[in-house]
């Protein structure tokens, strides 16, 4: 599943249980960082020449040790719920390999295993025969879904997923949305 996806997958889990903007923006977060692995794409990009990204993609960060650690680091930095945020942080980034189990075969058909046991095993990666493509319309179907939930977040709530990066960039898309409407701000 590509990232964005996981962004709104992670803040959506958690908008209605966790009450302080930070706390969600870490868990959310957390269900980024295990893509963190897949950065070495940057590299093979401008090198043209080295193999990062297939030789750490799904192996780093997809594994129980990530899980743990990433989980930690995030109830470490919450100024509250900290033992919430670390459950929380813990179910959203064993959802995130969930969805990549399921839905983030390349285009040319290579499965991505998830190598959850790595680096005690680096052998044995965990791949499910139905997997679809990353831009198949499962996917796509899913990304529909989640704007639907976060639009309502948007005119219910008066809050948007731009808050795991900014309060000023959610108040920001509340306010245009607010102007869009006509209603005062």
């Amino acid at each position: 599943m590509a990232p964005g996806l996981h962004l709104l997958i992670s803040w959506l889990t958690t908008v209605e249980i966790i009450k302080e903007r930070r706390e969600r923006a870490l868990i959310a977060l957390t269900g980024l960082a295990p893509d963190l692995d897949g950065a070495g794409i940057i590299v093979d990009f401008f090198t043209g020449t080295t193999q990062y990204y297939f030789k750490y993609h799904h192996y780093l960060g997809h594994s129980f040790l990530f899980a743990f650690l990433t989980a930690s680091i995030a109830a470490f930095l919450a100024k509250s719920q900290k033992m919430l945020v670390w459950f929380l942080s813990l179910f959203i980034i064993h959802l995130h390999l969930i969805c990549d189990l399921i839905g983030s075969r390349s285009p040319d058909g290579y499965q991505w295993p998830i190598y959850y046991f790595y680096p005690f095993n680096s052998y044995y990666g965990f791949a499910w025969a139905g997997q679809w493509e990353l831009n198949a319309w499962q996917n796509q179907v899913i990304g529909l879904l989640l704007l639907i939930f976060c639009l309502y977040y948007l005119i219910v709530k008066k809050i948007t997923f731009l808050e795991v990066f900014s309060k000023r960039l959610d108040s920001a898309a509340v306010g245009m949305y607010d102007r869009w409407r006509g209603n005062k701000v």
